[in-house]
């Protein structure tokens, strides 16, 4: 894959906060009061991903039962209750959004219950029931709630709460009893029809490719089912527009495919609605239903250092997950740091032609200084923009890998210019050189903050 760079421009559309003690807040500056609050809600997302990040990927299992498999991280996890404190300046309206723990435990405390008894509930129709479409469909519906349960919980512990008693049955058991049981769905036209039924009553939805639990980059199956999809609901082409999002997620069995879509509310990420159909194998049997380099995928999202004091976070045009541009599109990144720092991104190209990473240059000059950013006090808590690309051949995975210091960056990874490719690489051991960046600030003390964020995504042709 290759990214041109069209233009370099410094924009400045969101503020940001960091978390203080248990409380999560954010910031945002608009014109209106409304947009201003949106943009303290889109602040507050991030910010809650970022702690969600910090506090799960560091361990394999906590005493809650958090398997870092089950957490995903994503920006989309729901807010409930937040607090908003509104002024109005001579040019532009601030907001500031707070969700107090103390305030806000209980309501995600019974947002819990309520799934649970949901969940309770099918159970006992599947005890009683002899029908397997009936126990297909209750066991589809407790599969949704699941997912639902697994994105509030998750912001329950992050606020400090406790959640007493989890559901009596996991996905994995759901999965295995799904499996069991035979799906009339044989394709994907038919797959999108049921689904959309779900969410007709909605206008203005953003739609995302479904993604491969634990996955973060689109298969060829995701591709073509979000293309169908999109042509059966009510869609909005701009993100940043749209009143709903939709976000997919499937599993495989020996049999069929367990795809869930989630309709959010776009402001809240709250659950409006959800959906889980069972798809036959033979739906897409021509399709690849895993994305490239998985393997690496994983490892990349692995092991993120985050300091509770020191954020840096990546973004684009589409947002920062579950991206897939075609050719000819075009892609904006932006970065913010929560704080005066300094920065270096690493890319990680995974195509037809080979793998690679590379540092990518941010100004010009001569030697190291071509590759690090500085930050100074007036721009932090502020996106800024790295430029505009187009998507153009050959077609794949795109990962950035941003790194971040409080100190002045001294030491970078050795790279070499490519003059074909017209990258400064650092190897083509794409494995190897992801442990080369993390080794160079495995270093900790009280002074040095290190922060890292990483996005991915996927290009296909039309």
């Amino acid at each position: 894959m290759s990214l041109k760079l069209k233009s370099l421009l410094v924009t400045c559309t969101l503020v940001f906060s960091h978390v203080a003690s248990a409380d999560i807040s954010g910031v945002g500056y608009a014109s209106t009061k409304s947009e201003a609050k949106k943009e303290a809600l889109s602040d507050l997302s991030q910010v809650i991903k970022s702690e969600v990040r910090s506090s799960f990927e560091s361990t394999s299992m906590n005493s809650g039962g958090y398997a870092k498999a089950t957490l995903k991280v994503s920006s989309d996890l729901p807010i409930l209750g937040a607090e908003f404190d509104v002024i109005k300046k001579s040019t532009e309206v601030e907001a500031e959004v707070t969700l107090t723990s103390s305030k806000v435990i209980a309501l995600y405390l019974s947002k819990l219950s309520n799934i649970n008894d949901e969940i309770d509930s099918s159970l006992s129709e599947i005890k009683k029931s002899k029908s397997n479409s009936l126990k297909l469909k209750a066991y589809s519906n407790i599969f949704s709630l699941l997912k639902e349960y697994d994105r509030y919980e998750s912001v329950l512990v992050i606020l400090g709460g406790k959640v007493l008693n989890r559901p009596q049955v996991t996905k994995a058991k759901v999965k295995t009893e799904l499996d069991k049981l035979n799906s009339d769905i044989d394709s994907v036209e038919f797959a999108t029809t049921v689904l959309a039924k779900s969410f007709l009553h909605v206008e203005n939805v953003f739609v995302y490719p479904p993604l491969l639990q634990n996955s973060t980059t689109v298969s060829e199956f995701g591709s073509v089912f979000m293309k169908n999809l999109k042509s059966k609901v009510k869609s909005s082409k701009d993100i940043y527009d749209a009143s709903y999002i939709l976000v997919g997620e499937y599993t495989l069995t020996k049999k069929m495919m367990v795809l869930n879509y989630e309709l959010l509310d776009s402001h809240t990420n709250e659950v409006v609605t959800s959906k889980t159909i069972n798809i036959n194998k033979s739906a897409y049997k021509n399709l690849k239903t895993k994305p490239k380099n998985v393997d690496f995928d994983a490892l990349l999202n692995a092991g993120i250092t985050s300091s509770s004091n020191l954020h840096v976070a990546l973004n684009s045009n589409r947002g920062s997950q579950n991206l897939l541009f075609n050719d000819g599109e075009e892609i904006e990144l932006f970065i913010k740091l929560n704080k005066q720092g300094y920065y270096y991104i690493v890319g990680y190209t995974q195509t037809k032609n080979g793998t690679m990473s590379y540092l990518l240059e941010l100004q010009e000059g001569m030697g190291e200084s071509r590759f690090i950013q500085f930050v100074n006090a007036d721009d932090t808590n502020r996106w800024m923009s790295l430029g505009a690309f187009t998507i153009e051949p050959p077609y794949g995975v795109e990962s950035i890998q941003v790194i971040a210091s409080n100190q002045k960056i001294t030491t970078l990874p050795s790279v070499r210019y490519d003059e074909e490719s017209g990258y400064y690489i650092v190897s083509k051991d794409i494995k190897k050189a992801l442990v080369k960046t993390r080794g160079l600030k495995k270093k900790k003390s009280k002074k040095v903050e290190f922060s890292e964020d990483v996005m991915s995504f996927t290009t296909m042709k039309r």
